[in-house]
């Protein structure tokens, strides 16, 4: 399936008839997993970018938390072979590039869904976080949650992080005080920034939450994360779900909770 997405980052509403566009370009919208509430809909929809882990359980899992809440969640693997895998980092490192494409064309693919209300959300966690920011600046998303995503240091300064965050997207962010990969003056820098955008914005440091405080990672990975410092809190995840969910109804709508129907692809 491929999604026409404008250069220029503006949206194309529903889904785009064959071109021509001057400043389109076909995307791929890339395998993943699916979560869909039960009933007839509609629903909001939420993308949800994986960490730097990619497609785990873990991420499945919070796939199909979301659309217990309501919502119609697609994951897509930011990691698509060696080629993907080094358009991906680049484009994380410039906050722009195909990345960015593939997330406006899964926002696109949801939001054409019968199935969807049309009001799409990004979630994302880490490195996926960051591309959430970043999505959520350039106004390509209804809402956005932000889980331990930061910018990076020549990013942060007033001038730069404002022309980031011109957008009027609202953002929900979460991050720990502990984190040995997020500095809290770098998260003190990104709530300037967002509270002189004037979007709603709720951002909340957990005192004693490290890195990946939200993950329930088990296993050989989770002995590594565990290994690294990094652990998860159930006082501050069950929080942080609770003022994120709190804020896509808020911002995005439910449709009510169900139970889910989950699985790969759409």
């Amino acid at each position: 399936m491929h999604i026409v997405v404008l250069r220029s980052g503006r949206r194309c509403p529903g889904p785009c008839p064959a071109g021509p566009y001057s400043d389109a370009q076909e995307v791929p919208v890339h395998p993943g997993h699916t979560s869909v509430p039960e009933g007839d809909g509609p629903f909001p929809g939420v993308v949800v970018v994986h960490d730097a882990y990619g497609m785990t359980a873990e991420l499945r899992r919070v796939c199909d938390h979301l659309a217990a809440q309501g919502y119609l969640v697609h994951a897509p693997s930011m990691y698509q072979g060696g080629r993907c895998l080094r358009q991906t980092f680049r484009s994380l490192v410039a906050d722009q590039g195909p990345a960015y494409d593939r997330l406006e064309a899964e926002r696109a693919a949801l939001a054409a869904r019968p199935d969807c209300t049309g009001k799409v959300g990004i979630m994302g966690f880490c490195l996926g976080g960051r591309f959430a920011l970043v999505a959520a600046g350039r106004g390509m998303f209804d809402a956005a949650a932000v889980q331990y995503g930061i910018l990076p240091e020549g990013r942060q300064e007033p001038e730069v992080l404002d022309r980031m965050l011109s957008a009027p997207c609202p953002v929900v962010a979460s991050f720990g005080a502990r984190d040995k990969v997020v500095d809290e003056a770098e998260v003190d820098k990104l709530r300037a920034g967002l509270e002189r955008s004037g979007v709603p914005v709720d951002l909340k440091v957990y005192p004693e939450a490290t890195h990946s405080f939200l993950a329930q990672y088990t296993g050989p990975l989770g002995m590594l994360i565990r290994i690294a410092g990094m652990t998860h809190d159930p006082e501050a995840s069950a929080d942080a779900w609770e003022r994120t969910l709190g804020f896509f109804s808020e911002h995005l709508g439910v449709a009510g909770a169900g139970e889910v129907s989950s699985g790969r692809g759409r």
